[in-house]
């Protein structure tokens, strides 16, 4: 076996990563043959075939994903080194990946990012905006911002605040068909389901010490906050929402709480990241920034 190239084994991460060779050779700004290249020379080197490719489609040998697992750890021992010297310099630089949900991102992300990028000119920032939980370490993600307890003990959690949520309705649907007054009420009306959030078709509301179990049956079921929100505008039905989603004009506007007293109990919200990462620059910063966010948009009402 002939020595192998660090940058070599980085470019196979960033092929992999990018799902294929076009794409990461935009994403490193060198032609895709000598990408290509790269990767085949990394492989005749090690004797074996890391990458199974065609024309369409890439896929990963059995090698290949024990390889790339090495790469990923000498990928981040490289930025660790990296920020070594960054953070002596008090330099918050480099690429930064965070994950978060569609909702969140368009809600509470999209309003602020641009001070981010303003204030932070090095940092490259990668968002993956995703209705899934995804693998932190093993996606290679930075930080990822999350709803509900951590299970993971190789990542950290960050509290970022306590997202509360409770039933929604247009002004025109509470127009058309009359005010609601029970929880039993709700059981008479159209209700439109976040399918990832809410498996099952009983609700269970708080009022402060008391509590009340309605079963529903759901007009519609939707994998995205964004439109969830969108139909309950439109009068189609009502729908259990974040209030944050619906503190901020317009939605203030178009939107009032049905039994406002009555929410379902109130969930955390955590920035994660693993435990390594927190020590780069470019991580602090966005931890710092995220906290502040989250800590003003969750508190309005």
């Amino acid at each position: 076996m002939e020595k192998t190239d660090i940058n070599s084994m980085l470019l196979f991460l960033a092929v992999v990563d990018a799902g294929s060779f076009t794409l990461a050779a935009e994403r490193l700004n060198m032609p895709k043959a000598n990408l290509s290249r790269k990767v085949s020379q990394l492989e005749a080197s090690l004797g074996i075939t890391l990458l199974e490719r065609t024309t369409r489609t890439q896929h990963l040998t059995e090698a290949g994903s024990v390889y790339l697992e090495h790469c990923k750890q000498i990928k981040a021992q490289v930025e660790l080194a990296n920020a070594s010297v960054a953070q002596a310099l008090n330099e918050i630089s480099g690429e930064l990946k965070v994950g978060m949900s569609v909702g969140m991102g368009h809600e509470i992300l999209k309003p602020v990012l641009s001070q981010f990028m303003q204030e932070n000119k090095q940092v490259n920032f990668q968002l993956s905006l995703l209705n899934r939980r995804v693998d932190v370490i093993e996606e290679g993600f930075d930080l990822v911002i999350r709803i509900g307890e951590l299970a993971d003990s190789r990542l950290v959690a960050k509290r970022l605040g306590r997202v509360s949520r409770r039933f929604y309705a247009s002004r025109e649907f509470i127009a058309q068909h009359g005010a609601i007054k029970t929880p039993e009420a709700l059981a008479n009306f159209d209700v439109l389901l976040m399918s990832s959030i809410q498996k099952s078709e009983v609700i269970s509301l708080v009022n402060e010490s008391k509590q009340c179990d309605v079963v529903i049956s759901p007009r519609m079921r939707v994998d995205d906050y964004i439109v969830l929100k969108q139909m309950v505008m439109d009068g189609v039905g009502l729908a259990i929402l974040p209030d944050y989603m619906c503190s901020q004009y317009p939605e203030k506007d178009l939107l009032e709480p049905v039994l406002a007293q009555w929410q379902l109990p109130a969930v955390e919200v955590y920035a994660l990241y693993p435990k390594n990462r927190i020590h780069l620059p470019k991580v602090a910063a966005f931890v710092a920034f995220i906290q502040a966010v989250f800590s003003e948009r969750l508190s309005q009402r």
